[in-house]
């Protein structure tokens, strides 16, 4: 199983204790997805960012729902190989 965490370069410019949120999952619990699909849109800051995830599979668990704020390095999404 592998976690879907927003890519950390997004956040080197961004200062300490920023927060992004999840605006919306493009997938659901339980779909297919391949290597490097989007799975949501987040907001960083004032920009609107893909969240991709790195591995195929199935979709197994979503973390953080659509609205919530996440810190730096939070799990997103937990991703099953098939």
């Amino acid at each position: 199983m592998s976690n879907v965490v927003l890519d950390p370069e997004l956040w080197e410019s961004v200062e300490a204790g920023a927060e992004a949120y999840i605006e919306q999952w493009l997938v659901a619990e339980g779909d297919h997805v391949h290597a490097g699909q989007v799975l949501a849109r987040a907001h960083l800051l004032h920009a609107l960012v893909d969240v991709p995830t790195a591995h195929a599979g199935v979709l197994e668990e979503i973390v953080v729902a659509a609205g919530e704020k996440f810190p730096p390095g939070a799990v997103l999404a937990r991703v099953a190989a098939t």
